[in-house]
């Protein structure tokens, strides 16, 4: 029997990595804002974060979102209530994305708080999973541009960021695409979060309504940042209101194929209506 010549054992050798490679399922990259998460804002920290996280984890909540500081407090304004919370999460396989509140007059110095922040190690070297900078006083697109260049320059251009921004149906002038540079966010942040708040306005208060200021949401957001693949968090409203706003708020990020995660963001603390809709939600 003749021996196969090497061109031949070449292309079997190419047949069997070509059928390897399609049998083995392909994954997408998973996103830090994936999953199902709750906002807390600097005001209103858990007493024993312990049992809060333990609460969220009970419910089906993966990700806390923390305020950490505002323009015109130090970079880390609870530093033992951070350091527990972290450590509480992570012990239950949860993930911390921290946030900031930053004015932007100073994009430089907002820079270095929220750098300071988003390096911070825990006692046991625990970090947070991710940063996010809430946009809503200055919304140029040169301080946007001064504050992102300089985090990117410390945290690396891998560092998943995310924006906190305006809801494109806010009834806020500041979102309007003439004043709030949707096209500059899009560019310099890896996620962007719309504060998807339709309770505020009377005729959204229903299900259909939450679904359809969700909906509006969605699609505007994609039409001001030019960017139909772009990842988008909603962040849903948890001010006041009902189980059935709620349900429609997510009937619409799974309709519309919502690729980077929900959360709500509760009055003082989540209702445990808002937390069993939410929880029994199935991304």
């Amino acid at each position: 029997m003749k021996k196969p010549n090497g061109n031949l054992l070449t292309v079997l050798a190419i047949m069997c990595i070509t059928i390897f490679s399609l049998a083995i399922p392909v994954y997408a990259k998973k996103t830090v804002t994936d999953g199902k998460g709750i906002w807390v804002n600097i005001w209103n920290y858990p007493e024993n974060p312990d049992m809060y996280c333990e609460y969220l984890k009970s419910n089906g909540i993966d990700t806390i979102y923390l305020q950490i500081f505002r323009s015109n407090t130090p970079a880390i304004q609870h530093l033992s209530k951070v350091n527990r919370i972290i450590e509480s999460s992570h012990e239950r396989d949860m993930k911390v994305i921290g946030w900031g509140y930053v004015f932007l007059n100073n994009p430089l110095g907002d820079a270095k708080k929220f750098i300071t922040a988003a390096k911070h190690k825990t006692p046991t070297g625990e970090m947070f999973d991710g940063f996010a900078a809430d946009i809503e006083e200055i919304t140029s697109s040169r301080n946007i541009e001064r504050f992102t260049s300089r985090v990117r320059e410390a945290l690396g251009k891998d560092y998943p960021l995310i924006a906190i921004t305006f809801s494109p149906m806010s009834k806020s002038k500041k979102a309007d695409p003439r004043y709030y540079a949707w096209k500059t966010i899009a560019n310099n942040f890896d996620i962007i979060a719309p504060m998807t708040y339709w309770h505020g306005l009377v005729k959204y208060r229903s299900e259909k309504g939450a679904y359809d200021y969700t909906t509006q949401t969605i699609t505007k957001l994609k039409e001001y940042t030019n960017k139909d693949d772009l990842k988008i968090h909603l962040i849903g409203d948890g001010q006041k209101t009902s189980s059935g706003e709620i349900s429609g708020f997510l009937r619409a990020a799974e309709e519309h194929k919502v690729n980077a995660g929900v959360s709500l963001y509760p009055w003082h603390k989540p209702k445990d209506h808002q937390m069993e809709t939410l929880g029994e939600f199935k991304l």
